[in-house]
């Protein structure tokens, strides 16, 4: 009988870049300290018996599939069927794969309303296991910039761009000296990122504005001056703003913030990072959001 298997894949935060990262844009992305985890033991026949658990450890999805990856357990869902798709690509990939059966386990450490990766965490551990290449997969799943991929597997920060079909990455270290000042909040809403990827991928975007964005990026990354830093962050969400038609997240939730407020991954729900302000954790907190990280605590 073959060992028993553990991997992980780190979540993730975009902090520059967003949809225009789809168009060429370098954006900066970082892992977060929370991971999802694959657990991998084989058993006896071919059948492929699928968990997934939330941070609390209660079940959040169960299924059985028979070697044709036919549903033979557990309670249709959408989520259900999201898993049967995945498990079709990798066969198709790697064939030898499923010649046995398998108890696949799933537990994250992160909520899957946070937008910190649950998806492209589990693209990142199924291909690590499966032995095939992740970005085919997520290609051949849920699709997208493929960023989140390739901070879950390195763990790392970094730069992220697309050159064609070609993704590209370099890694960096962004801690700036104001980092106490940075704060990651969440909205309290989900997004559904897949489908505004599929949504923003048809809009076409003129260069300069691509160009803008990579130059923030760098002078994001760069700068010590968190005056500067905030400037930057406004500019930023001034250009996506304008490209997807939609007002920035502090003039419509947060005018009164006596700092910057960013978004963070698809406008409208998810998590926003907020620099400056006067005691930012009481503020937000009186406006219904409890969910507060300070960067030390979140950002590796």
């Amino acid at each position: 009988m073959l060992e028993p298997l553990h991997v992980y894949g780190h979540g993730k935060l975009l902090i520059t870049g967003e949809y225009l990262i789809m168009k060429g844009a370098k954006g900066l992305a970082v892992p977060v300290r929370f991971k999802q985890h694959l657990y991998v033991k084989p058993q006896a026949g071919t059948n492929i018996r699928w968990t997934s658990y939330h941070p609390d450890k209660s079940i959040w999805m169960q299924a059985e599939y028979d070697r044709n990856l036919k549903m033979i357990s557990g309670s249709p869902s959408t989520d259900a069927g999201l898993i049967r798709n995945i498990l079709t690509v990798l066969r198709r990939m790697n064939p030898n794969l499923f010649r046995r059966g398998y108890n696949l386990e799933t537990r994250t450490e992160f909520s899957r309303e946070w937008g910190m990766g649950t998806s492209s965490s589990l693209i990142a551990v199924l291909a690590k296991w499966a032995q095939v290449n992740p970005f085919e997969l997520l290609d051949q799943t849920f699709g997208g910039s493929g960023f989140d991929v390739a901070v879950s597997l390195g763990g790392k920060q970094m730069l992220f761009w697309r050159e064609e079909s070609r993704r590209k990455w370099e890694f960096v270290r962004w801690r700036p000296s104001f980092h106490k000042n940075i704060f990651f909040v969440h909205l309290n809403r989900k997004q559904n990122t897949a489908r505004v990827i599929k949504k923003f991928a048809s809009t076409p975007v003129p260069d300069e504005a691509i160009e803008r964005i990579t130059h923030i990026t760098h002078e994001m990354l760069e700068t010590g001056n968190m005056g500067r830093f905030q400037e930057l962050m406004d500019e930023h969400e001034h250009i996506v703003g304008k490209w997807i038609g939609k007002r920035p997240v502090s003039a419509r939730l947060f005018p009164d913030f006596d700092g910057a407020v960013k978004s963070l991954g698809a406008w409208g729900g998810d998590m926003i990072m907020a620099v400056g302000g006067s005691a930012p954790e009481d503020y937000f907190r009186s406006k219904g959001y409890e969910l507060i990280f300070p960067f030390s605590k979140l950002i590796v």
